[in-house]
């Protein structure tokens, strides 16, 4: 039940006289420095910064100013074993990746040795391995009464290398020579650390490595050829890539190698892991990336040679995560969470980019979805519609930009498209913004249960889309409960009244002597406005509402169900402003002397609303029947309608001159009567 008070100016009695409201990146390639070793193609290399470390102090990075640009595992001095490893690990072998990898081998075709290797390790190496041979990633040469666990103890452990080659050694005797004085160097891929890799050669217990395999040995591993030497002064490509499958993956490699004739590959080959071998090998499906190399001495030539590398791209290696949490004030709004009309809510997403690659990363767009019983609010607090821009701040690091999302024409969410979101190369970046948002308006009888898309971040190069994560339950999407609409019972407006009688000259205040003898009425009352004599009522023709008053009965009903509800009304006894005369017979003061007729001039509706009498009773005005919501009680001016009303008195022989005044109470009631 409502209740509303409004003072109701009523009557004038006269006795001789009237009483009365990121910063843009742009993107570069690396350069290489002028020095030592010859550039690579431009556009073969990227940045490195941070993302690799030695484990070798042979080893170093190759600088251009303040970028990483290169890796050289050794320079070109023997008894040098490079290793370079990234410090975290970066390779998720649950997702595909490619890797292309310019190499240099200098230029000493005749003792150039002994190569160098791409290596994929589960626990990062903390000591350099061994030189010669062993290419900083094999076990050793082996000794007398070793076995080849004892080799493989030696080797890097939890890892598989694709190795290059460039100086045939006892090791080597397994690998792929063909034909008649072919070239001494190849490209071959195993395991170091697992003892199957290996083979003792008698009668001087040498380390040979294995690479055919067998039924007994599934873990697959490879020697190919290389027909032209490396070793040249020219830059060569090593490719590797890796492609999940449900079951696991597989991994291929090719060399692309230069000479004077052009360029030449070696096979391609594919290597495939399931799980559990993926668990056998590295223990883990996150590994660690790196290169390891060596050079040996020689009693008459020094088999050396430098062994440098740049890498083409990290891009596969990003990492990017989104996230969102839909709040109501500090809460988090869960599957359970009951959303109601009004309640404002905040979308509080963040981002974060870990862009290890050498270019800058764009985040080309960023899709913020919302259901369809929420709308997001602009700067101002107003509800954005269809094609309104929405000005968010978005926090990069410690910087603060305004970016803008466009609502979209089907209203169910806003996309930031902006050239301003370009994160910086070589960088974690963190990004964070909030979005407002409230439950708009409905008609829900029930509650509903509603899932929304968390979002999607596209962005980087190649570009790539990225799902938003809730923080609530880890998922891609958030979920709610919009609660059903109770509606609202609104008594919004009820009228003031100032009521005059018709004279000789037209409106006019009442007298003293028009109350003494009284103001009748008429009984029966007319039928229709036509019949309403206005000589005999004091009435609102002057449709004069007091300030500060409304100046029609309105009630608006919401609620779904549309129950009915009743409207009433009570009427204080008219008492004079000054003295408090209360008006009476002989100092009477329970009222009951004027009585009220509300009118509806509708010609299609009843005349007569209802009567109420200044006696303090209450008196139903409208009894809304079930299944009906709104009651405006006006007649047909288009300008400032009115609520009409009529007032009669009864004699009144003791009536004091002065200004009277009656406070009506209205009470809206939520069921009919």
């Amino acid at each position: 039940m409502k209740k509303k008070t409004f003072i109701m100016i009523c009557l004038t009695v006269i006795f001789g006289m009237v009483l009365g409201p990121l910063q843009s990146v742009a993107a570069a390639e690396a350069t290489w420095p002028s020095g030592i070793y010859p550039p690579p193609a431009t556009g073969s290399f990227t940045s490195l910064n941070g993302v690799f470390d030695r484990v070798s102090t042979d080893s170093s990075m190759i600088m251009n100013g303040a970028d990483e640009v290169g890796i050289e595992l050794n320079p070109d001095a023997t008894n040098q074993a490079g290793s370079m490893w990234s410090k975290n690990p970066i390779v998720d072998l649950t997702k595909s990746f490619k890797l292309e990898m310019p190499m240099f081998f200098g230029n000493n075709t005749i003792s150039g040795a002994d190569g160098m290797t791409f290596a994929l390790a589960g626990t990062r190496p903390s000591a350099k391995g061994n030189s010669g041979p062993s290419l900083g990633a094999w076990g050793g040469q082996g000794g007398i009464g070793l076995k080849p666990e004892n080799i493989a103890a030696q080797g890097l452990q939890n890892s598989f290398v694709v190795a290059i080659d460039t100086h045939k050694d006892d090791m080597d005797q397994n690998a792929d020579y063909p034909g008649l004085n072919p070239n001494q160097q190849y490209i071959g891929s195993g395991y170091p650390g697992q003892a199957s890799m290996y083979a003792i050669g008698l009668p001087l217990y040498k380390t040979q490595l294995k690479f055919t395999p067998t039924t007994q040995e599934p873990l697959q591993k490879f020697s190919d050829n290389i027909k032209d030497n490396v070793s040249n002064n020219l830059w060569h490509n090593l490719t590797v890539s890796w492609t999940t499958r449900p079951t696991g993956g597989t991994l291929n490699y090719q060399l692309t190698y230069r000479s004077g004739s052009g360029s030449k590959t070696t096979p391609s080959r594919s290597i495939t892991w399931t799980k559990d071998q993926i668990k056998q090998i590295f223990g883990t499906d996150k590994v660690y990336l790196g290169f390891t190399s060596g050079t040996t001495s020689g009693l008459v030539l020094k088999y050396k040679e430098p062994h440098v590398l740049g890498i083409k791209s990290l891009a596969d290696f990003n990492t990017v995560k989104g996230t969102v949490t839909l709040k109501r004030g500090n809460d988090n709004v869960t599957e359970t969470t009951r959303l109601n009309i009004g309640d404002k809510l905040t979308y509080d997403y963040a981002l974060d980019i870990n862009n290890l690659d050498g270019r800058p990363w764009p985040a080309t767009k960023i899709v913020l979805p919302k259901g369809e019983h929420l709308e997001y609010l602009k700067e101002d607090g107003t509800a954005a519609k269809a094609g309104d821009t929405l000005k968010i701040q978005v926090m990069i690091g410690s910087t603060t930009q305004t970016v803008d999302a466009v609502v979209q024409s089907d209203n169910l969410s806003a996309v930031i498209s902006s050239d301003k979101l370009v994160l910086p190369k070589n960088t974690d970046s963190i990004v964070k913004f909030s979005l407002p948002a409230q439950v708009a308006s409905h008609d829900l009888v029930s509650d509903q249960a509603v899932t929304d898309g968390a979002g999607t971040l596209t962005g980087g190069t190649p570009v790539k889309d990225y799902k938003l994560i809730n923080t609530v339950d880890q998922t891609n999407n958030v979920k709610y409960v919009i609660a059903a609409n109770p509606g609202e019972l609104t008594l919004e407006k009820v009228p003031g009244f100032y009521f005059e009688k018709l004279g000789v000259s037209g409106l006019e205040d009442p007298t003293v002597a028009d109350v003494i003898n009284g103001i009748p009425g008429q009984n029966p009352f007319p039928v229709t406005s036509a019949g309403i004599d206005p000589t005999q009522w004091l009435n609102t023709l002057g449709r004069k509402t007091p300030a500060g008053y409304d100046g029609f009965i309105s009630v608006k009903d919401s609620r779904p169900t549309k129950p009915g509800w009743t409207l009433s009304m009570k009427l204080s006894p008219f008492t004079r402003t000054e003295g408090g005369y209360v008006l009476g017979d002989n100092g009477n003061t329970d009222g009951g002397k004027a009585q009220i007729v509300l009118i509806d001039t509708n010609p299609q509706a009843q005349l007569k609303v209802a009567s109420i009498k200044d006696n303090g009773n209450d008196t139903v005005v409208k009894s809304m029947p079930a299944g009906n919501s709104d009651w405006d009680l006006k007649d047909d001016s288009s300008t400032a309608p009115i609520t009409q009303a009529l007032m009669s008195i009864e004699k009144t022989p003791s009536v004091h001159g002065g200004k009277y005044s009656s406070t009506a109470t209205w009470t809206l009631a939520n069921a009919p009567q």
